[in-house]
């Protein structure tokens, strides 16, 4: 059975949407200036649509204006999105797991964990790797294990493709102790692994 796109788009951004007003919405701070035109909901499922579809933030905007253009009639700039989803990517990292929760794919008979490299830095000399302190380092990973500069994260996702969390640690990091950190925060969000 296939999906149809609009219909995607509503279940997905009615879903975030109850879930941002009932989690986030309160905790929110008033900021100053102007109000935005598009809501904290509508940013969210642009990019989880972006992620969904594998494409870019950039390409989900151009597509967004001219084919969803009634859903979303007050669509930012490019940059204005991008500081948008940059401001609330707290947010999507907590949506994770409560629309997983939601969907049930959190109490799937069983999840497969993988780890994969997410490079912050191409390979360069110079002093540039100390802008991320500890939280990224050099490590070896990917499909070619060739030598890169960042993260590793690691996913846990149900039978049916649902992403049910994720834990990221710098990439000299060894999966096993990043799925002894996950699975420990998994049972209480606050103990110390």
């Amino acid at each position: 059975m296939t999906l149809d796109l609009d219909t995607f788009l509503v279940a997905l951004y009615t879903t975030v949407d109850d879930l941002y007003q009932e989690h986030f919405a309160p905790l929110k701070p008033i900021r100053p200036g102007p109000r935005t035109t598009l809501g904290d909901s509508e940013v969210l499922t642009l990019i989880m649509c972006a992620q969904y579809f594998g494409q870019s933030e950039r390409w989900l905007v151009r597509y967004a204006g001219e084919h969803w253009r009634t859903y979303f009639p007050n669509l930012l700039s490019q940059s204005a999105t991008n500081r948008r989803a940059r401001d609330l990517v707290g947010v999507l990292t907590s949506l994770v797991h409560l629309l997983a929760t939601r969907l049930g794919a959190a109490l799937a008979p069983y999840q497969v964990l993988d780890g994969l490299p997410v490079q912050l830095m191409r390979r360069c000399r110079g002093t540039k790797h100390r802008l991320f302190a500890d939280e990224a380092a050099i490590g070896k990973g990917g499909s070619d294990k060739d030598w890169y500069y960042g993260c590793k994260m690691l996913l846990a996702v149900s039978n049916e493709g649902v992403i049910t969390g994720f834990t990221l640690g710098p990439a000299s990091t060894e999966e096993r102790w990043l799925a002894e950190h996950f699975l420990c925060w998994r049972q209480d969000r606050a103990a110390t692994p």
